[in-house]
């Protein structure tokens, strides 16, 4: 809406403290619309309404009801607001709601506000001087310890313009709502129009939103789009986070809908039954909370039943925090970075009289029962916690946990950000190299490969020590390897001993790394770093513990220097591995053995079961294949042959061998260049 400034300004304080006149003061407007509410005379439900400041901007108002049977209601309204108005009537001073209102608040992530002191016409001065300094005393410490109380009369004027004017260099203090991420809003009503059909209401929490945007309705998973819209009861272009906007979707049925559910446009957004959050207990609640106790949720505009699942400890006390699950009794459209407040009937106090316990800060939304005291959960959910305001450092939060590379979309999704709007935090990360891509052009944190560097370090030396008789170990066998090691003894005990060490990687865990090696380019990348430091050296394709000797006894060593003496002088035509044993007059097992140290070295190789070759020998037919190729573009297998002056017994092993290295290519019965000839060719 042109001319507004996305914030939201809301009232808060006890039952008939003047709330809904201040209201009516500042925007024209009355938020009592229902006709029960003009009956009783108090505010049952939410009011919306545009305040025109003196500029001729436009900010949003929301008038919560103080009764304490409507709290849901006034919970579902602070989850938009900005700047509060807590308003105290100077004959009543501080009340019940008062104090709970603050504490929702507080819970919810307000930051800014001013105190008015409504109702000083019906008080004497010192009455007004008596509330003024215990108001002072009863903000010390909350987030309005330093904010103005203004005295005022909704019904004279007097000191309205004093408290106007506190109420704009507050607004022009606080800064306009950021409209990142996708669009989501939770629904605070719906409604149809004649001749429109449905139109939803709500105060956008990310994101915006135009005429013609394709809508999802969670939990529902009903498209829709938007016909028209209205941003504080004018057409509108645009609706931002922040505004109060009105939203025509005739895909919608407006019987269906109601308060808890979510629109967004972006079908990443799945309802969950189970998500992690930072809980806070109180200091005023008395007695213990236990785990798995039931209470009432407060979230967005959503108030349902759920059970607190404590992930550290199985009890709190007034004061305390923890990172627990939600369980929730039915789906709802949470993200991390949600606040919520938790109400329940605590003991002594009145019979089903239900009040504010604590609150805190969704972190996550797995949707999967999660299992308490487990380290790697609880510190990533403190990594979380500290980051979540933070988006470069979210997103790689986020890559940072993951069991599997992520394409950009994936990573996207994760963070409900678009592409465009995560691509200069991706750029930073690539550029500062925490996020690195593998041949697949997926993402990998590199705490994830550098946590897979030392388990490989474990999984190479334990591969040495049951096969003390090779000089080194494919990847392939590595990454086989790594369950091994992690379910030995020793590596838990490691791995328990990390999790527990703030200077270890955070929050990372070897069973996460043992899944990301299953990615070969993955575990290439942590070969390589420990290669690198000088751990592990390579030693042609194999990989060894640095300066790894193999002890064989001479008998071992006279054998390996007959077989290759063997094979070498064979060339191209070389014995098979029976009649190697014959020739030597050894025994077929010591043969076998001098045959595998021999491949291990690099000095044979073998194509086939039976057949193996002296690495001169290949290198030779290697010459061959390159003259064939400077005559000719292709050549057949008999050509091959015929050049070699082998039979096809020796010739097709020896292609399939050179098929394998990529040094020529196979089509039907021909060979033509791959890529290790062509760069031999020039």
């Amino acid at each position: 809406m042109a001319g507004s400034k996305n914030i939201m300004l809301g009232t808060a304080g006890h039952v008939d403290h003047g709330k809904t006149a201040l209201v009516k003061l500042l925007t024209g407007c009355d938020t009592d619309t229902l006709a029960e509410e003009k009956a009783r005379g108090l505010t049952l439900d939410l009011g919306f309404a545009p305040c025109r400041l003196p500029d001729n901007r436009v900010i949003g108002v929301v008038d919560v009801p103080g009764h304490v049977d409507f709290i849901r209601h006034m919970v579902a309204g602070a989850h938009g607001i900005d700047i509060v108005i807590l308003v105290v009537a100077a004959d009543d001073g501080i009340m019940p709601q008062t104090r709970e209102h603050l504490d929702i608040l507080t819970l919810m992530g307000v930051r800014r506000g001013l105190v008015a002191l409504t109702k000083i016409d019906l008080v004497e001065p010192s009455r007004r001087d008596e509330v003024l300094s215990s108001l002072r005393t009863f903000l010390t410490g909350t987030f309005l310890e330093s904010a103005q109380i203004c005295p005022l009369s909704n019904v004279t004027g007097e000191g309205f313009d004093a408290f106007y004017d506190a109420l704009a260099a507050e607004i022009d203090a606080c800064d306009s709502r950021p409209c990142t991420g996708l669009f989501r809003t939770w629904i605070a009503d719906a409604f149809t129009i004649k001749g429109f059909g449905t139109v939803v209401t709500g105060i956008p929490s990310s994101g915006n939103v135009k005429p013609g945007d394709q809508l999802f309705l969670v939990p529902e998973n009903i498209k829709g789009r938007v016909r028209r819209l209205e941003v504080y009861g004018q057409d509108a272009s645009e609706g931002r986070a922040g505004e109060c906007v009105a939203m025509n979707v005739p895909e919608f049925e407006h019987t269906t809908l109601k308060r808890g559910m979510v629109v967004t446009c972006s079908d990443a957004l799945l309802p969950v039954l189970m998500a992690e959050a930072e809980f806070k207990l109180l200091p005023n609640v008395t007695g213990e909370l236990r785990d798995n106790t039931e209470v009432h949720l407060h979230i967005g505009t959503a108030s349902v039943m759920a059970k607190l699942a404590f992930l550290e400890t199985d009890r709190m006390v007034g004061g305390q925090s923890q990172m627990i699950q939600l369980r929730i009794s039915e789906p709802l459209g949470l993200l991390p970075g949600d606040r919520f407040v938790v109400r329940a009937s605590l003991p002594g106090s009145e019979q089903g009289r239900l009040t504010t316990i604590g609150g805190g800060r969704v972190l996550g939304n797995s949707n999967v029962k999660l299992r308490r005291r487990r380290p790697w959960t609880i510190s990533n959910l403190r990594m979380r916690a500290a980051v979540i305001d933070q988006p470069r450092h979210w997103i790689e939060q986020l890559l940072r946990e993951s069991d599997r590379p992520l394409t950009f979309s994936e990573w996207a999704r994760l963070s409900f950000r678009s592409g465009t709007e995560m691509l200069p935090d991706l750029h930073a990360l690539i550029a500062t190299g925490r996020a690195v891509q593998n041949s697949n052009g997926q993402f990998v944190h590199i705490d994830s490969v550098e946590a897979l560097a030392d388990l490989v370090i474990s999984a190479v030396r334990m591969l040495h020590t049951t096969n003390p008789k090779r000089l080194g170990f494919h990847p392939r066998e590595i990454g086989e390897a790594l369950n091994t090691v992690l379910e030995s003894p020793g590596a838990q005990d490691k791995q328990a001993q990390n999790q527990g060490n703030a200077a270890a990687s955070p929050g990372h865990s070897a069973f996460l790394a043992a899944r990301l090696a299953e990615d070969k380019d993955v575990l290439s990348m942590a070969i390589e770093i420990v290669t690198r430091e000088g751990e592990l050296e390579r030693r042609g394709d194999l990989v060894a513990i640095s300066g790894w000797r193999v002890s064989v006894s001479s008998q071992e060593e006279l054998a390996v220097q007959q077989v290759e003496s063997l094979l070498r002088g064979a060339r191209f035509s070389p014995p098979s591995k029976p009649e190697m044993a014959k020739a030597l007059g050894l025994p077929q097992n010591v043969v076998d053995s001098a045959i595998k140290l021999l491949i291990e070295q690099g000095k044979a190789v073998q194509p086939d079961k039976e057949l193996v070759f002296h690495s001169d020998a290949i290198a030779a037919a290697q010459a061959v294949v390159l003259q064939l190729f400077a005559h000719a573009p292709s050549f057949t297998t008999m050509q091959f042959r015929d050049a070699l002056g082998v039979s096809r017994k020796y010739a097709v092993p020896l292609l399939d061998y050179m098929d394998s290295q990529r040094f020529t290519v196979r089509t039907g019965n021909v060979r033509t260049p791959g890529a290790l000839a062509r760069q031999r060719l020039g």
